[in-house]
């Protein structure tokens, strides 16, 4: 059964407009494919992970375990999440100009050569993942603008993945004076929906 992995980096949870944007998103993956596939919503909540960075003894325990090919090991989970995901959603609310630290945690701990991505003899990646589609979801109080560094570090590992396409869900200007903030959620979530 094709897998959905929702990646959560909602820091507020219940109250984050970012997870109800995320989740008008999945409705509506799910009615798109309700009649030609049923598939699985995996999420990772990582508010509620034991989100650890990479220090010195981490890194020298990832190597070695790389070296012995043990690539089923625990700590190489969420690399193996992603590369076996069919479809990638990630919802990060707009935070400091990209997204919540553990969020760039996730994705150091999902970067794994061998799993998510490999290198050809002439140096140039080659994306392990079997997803084609990426959803990043993120609401912001004021514009965005030309400051979008979460969705372009993200957009960017999906090209080192393998994952083709990138799609950009945001509602913002959701604190400015005289919002429609319904309004604005609803047309944020209203593009083209692709399939599983």
């Amino acid at each position: 059964m094709p897998t959905l992995l929702f990646v959560n980096a909602c820091v507020r949870g219940k109250d984050s407009r970012t997870l109800v944007l995320a989740e008008q998103l999945l409705e509506r993956i799910r009615e798109a494919n309700s009649k030609d596939l049923a598939f699985q919503i995996e999420e990772i909540r990582l508010s509620t992970e034991s989100l650890l960075p990479l220090n010195y003894e981490r890194l020298e325990r990832r190597e070695e375990l790389l070296v012995h090919g043990q690539f089923h090991d625990t700590m190489f989970d969420y690399a193996n999440a992603v590369a076996q995901a069919d479809m990638l959603v990630i919802a990060a609310p707009y935070w400091n100009m990209s997204f919540p630290s553990m969020l760039k945690i996730f994705f150091e701990a999902a970067s794994v050569e061998g799993i998510t991505f490999a290198y050809a003899d002439d140096g140039i990646p080659i994306g392990l993942c079997q997803a084609q589609d990426m959803y990043y979801v993120t609401t912001s109080g004021g514009v965005i603008g030309d400051c979008n560094f979460g969705f372009e570090y993200v957009n960017a590992l999906c090209r080192l993945y393998g994952i083709q396409n990138t799609h950009f869900v945001s509602a913002q200007g959701l604190d400015m004076e005289g919002a429609d903030v319904q309004a604005i959620m609803e047309a944020a979530c209203g593009g083209e929906i692709v399939n599983l």
